[in-house]
């Protein structure tokens, strides 16, 4: 069986179609707030309390854990909300898991659920643009 041809009408060079994929269910922004988040704990934070007493330690990363925490789970949850479109309860769940993996004190995942999302979405995008 013949293949068809997979030229665009006006004889330039043939087009590669990207595969379909549903959609991303992190926006690329909430994406890159975590990811941003946990590259503080991987190049600042635990060189910042490398100085510190043991119970300072203890309140330095208890402290910069709620507060990163806080700072994505609201951030997400705005973008999910508001530029993605999410319902109010799934935007707030989204943006508390992406909250909880940002607030931990190393890098437990939310650098490579972060990429995995970003790739998805701008996977997305392309699909956006090729229609």
């Amino acid at each position: 069986m013949p293949l068809p041809d997979s030229r665009p009408p006006s004889g330039g060079p043939p087009r590669i179609g990207i595969p379909e994929l549903s959609k991303s269910p992190v926006h690329l922004l909430s994406a890159i707030v975590a990811l941003a988040a946990d590259k503080l704990w991987d190049e600042l934070l635990l060189d910042m309390a490398k100085t510190l007493a043991t119970v300072d330690k203890e309140r330095f990363f208890l402290f910069s854990g709620l507060l990163l925490l806080i700072l994505t789970t609201l951030s997400a949850s705005l973008t999910q909300r508001w530029v993605d479109g999410d319902g109010m309860g799934a935007s707030l769940a989204k943006g508390l898991a992406m909250g909880v993996l940002a607030g931990l004190p190393y890098s437990f995942g939310s650098t490579e659920l972060g990429l995995i999302f970003i790739g998805w979405s701008g996977i997305n995008e392309l699909q956006k643009l090729e229609k």
